[in-house]
């Protein structure tokens, strides 16, 4: 299938980010582990120096282009390549609704904090910015 757009999800416990962003198949793979490796240091504590586990855009092969990859280190994140963009603005509503399901009743007052430190829209969307044109 020929994809056109990519939606890209960010989660950090309850936190969801999404954004719709421009496919480019040559640059697909390479483009996505930058991406992934800056927001995963933006997303972990300070001391956290493990590798990058950067899931499927390993794990599969490279000389093939999936409709879905999976990265799960701190928090997730998940792309969604779809020929429509329709598609995609539902899939990031149902990302969304699960979000809100997620922060429903209590959640600690050191998770909220490490949200608001690691997770705002504003660092998550510079740095999609940095690797992807937003759609």
């Amino acid at each position: 299938m020929d994809f056109k757009y990519t939606l890209i999800v960010s989660q950090y416990y309850h936190s969801r980010h999404s954004f719709i962003v421009k496919f480019n198949a040559k640059t697909f793979i390479e483009q996505s582990k930058k991406f992934v490796a800056e927001l995963e240091k933006l997303k972990r504590q300070p001391d956290n120096d493990r590798d990058i586990d950067y899931g499927d855009l390993t794990y599969r092969k490279t000389d093939e282009i999936y409709s879905r990859y999976n990265i799960n280190d701190s928090g997730d994140i998940y792309f969604f390549n779809s020929r429509y963009a329709n598609i995609l603005k539902g899939e990031a509503c149902s990302q969304q609704t699960e979000s809100i399901r997620n922060s429903k009743g209590y959640i600690k007052v050191a998770i909220q904090e490490r949200v608001r430190e690691h997770h705002s829209d504003y660092m998550i969307r510079a740095i999609v910015e940095k690797y992807f044109e937003i759609a």
